[in-house]
């Protein structure tokens, strides 16, 4: 009798599995040879559109470049002003420094995907980086690996958007050709077999902290296994904002896993991520960060310039704050950092600003930033 009901259970097991496959996306292979556009005679014009598609698509750049404040919303900026601020911000030590002109812009685009650490803006590094390091991924390297004439191209797109003719050199025609999606519509690759290779194909590391990427965009996935069941984490890959980690924001994952998704790589990846261990505890230190001297240090220091629009940030996320001080009082000022969520500037959203800033900020730092704001004009 155990026997027999060791084989029901595993039947109605099997069956289970079955059932719930039914309902993750079935899709048909295209196991059509990949179209492929040659780069021989391919004009700036072509150069630019594929850097568009390439920055919303491939390059994943959109997934932090946006409204969310995670990075600084590059389609919205005025490009023509923020490449040059750049390139003559004193903090700014790379290849480009002090030079002016399309040249000196297409390095420091180049720069910047390739070391994206040579120059953070303030207010977008690493939490406790004290923004000396980004969060950017290396565009040339996996996950995202964008070829030479790729990168060019996405630097012509953003030189275009900054009203300067592209001077990346066009491809010759015994370069690389460059990929180019199926066009059929409904149609998507074959499935991946391994786990790390379905990682790199839906680039999972270039937000999550996996192949030692150190990406800190999304939560650490590490022993996960002791914070959720197998199906909560199908769940959050393919309803990303049924439920948010606390720290996170919504809108930052994908969300069309479920259609792109085959549900074997869907399980090759749940499978790897619920035998990722615990991270190693990181070392405690007694070490604090240094008291800030300057109202400058102060806004690094606290990322003010991530949300608002200061030290030539340009950031949109939090209210303006030229000339405030003909708008508020010192003390007015001083409530509103340190207790953000009492009175809501109109257009914005409450919950954005940290609202322990009285307990962060130094009582030496607090009078710098006070002085530094009251006295910004309109």
């Amino acid at each position: 009798m155990t026997f027999l009901r060791v084989i029901g259970f595993s039947v109605v097991l099997l069956g289970f599995y079955a059932l719930f496959a039914q309902t993750l996306p079935q899709v048909e292979p295209d196991l059509s040879d990949p179209v492929e556009v040659s780069t021989d005679g391919l004009d700036m014009e072509g150069m630019i559109a594929l850097g568009e598609s390439l920055f919303t698509g491939k390059g994943t750049c959109t997934l932090c470049h946006n409204g969310m404040g995670r990075a600084p919303d590059t389609l919205e900026m005025d490009l023509a002003a923020t490449f040059p601020s750049r390139l003559a911000d004193p903090k700014y030590t790379g290849v480009s420094a002090g030079k002016t002109g399309p040249e000196a812009i297409e390095d420091y685009i180049r720069e910047s995907m390739q070391h994206p650490s040579a120059y953070v803006v303030a207010g977008f590094g690493k939490k406790g980086s004290n923004d000396t390091e980004s969060p950017m991924p290396t565009v040339d390297k996996a996950p995202i690996e964008l070829s030479p004439v790729e990168m060019n191209a996405v630097i012509a797109f953003l030189q275009d958007r900054a009203g300067l003719d592209p001077t990346v050199p066009l491809p010759s025609a015994d370069e690389a050709p460059v990929a180019e999606e199926p066009a059929t519509e409904g149609m998507v690759e074959a499935p991946v077999t391994d786990a790390l290779a379905a990682i790199d194909k839906y680039n999972c590391a270039a937000c999550h902290n996996l192949k030692d990427s150190g990406a800190d965009l999304g939560p650490e996935l590490g022993g996960i296994a002791n914070r959720m069941t197998r199906a909560q984490v199908m769940e959050a890959i393919l309803d990303p904002n049924a439920t948010i980690a606390k720290g996170f924001s919504a809108g930052l994952m994908p969300e069309d896993f479920s259609d792109e998704m085959h549900t074997s790589e869907l399980l090759l990846i749940v499978d790897y991520l619920l035998a990722l261990p615990e991270p190693a505890p990181q070392e405690e230190t007694d070490e604090e960060e240094p008291l800030a001297t300057t109202a400058l240090e102060v806004i690094d220091k606290f990322g003010c310039a991530g949300c608002h629009d200061l030290d030539g940030s340009e950031a949109d996320v939090g209210p303006r704050l030229q000339g405030v001080g003909q708008r508020m009082t010192r003390e007015e000022l001083k409530s509103a950092i340190t207790n953000p969520n009492a009175t809501i500037a109109k257009g914005f959203e409450p919950d954005m600003m940290p609202d322990d800033f009285g307990e962060t900020i130094a009582d030496s730092e607090m009078p710098l930033l006070l002085d530094y704001l009251m006295n910004l004009p309109e």
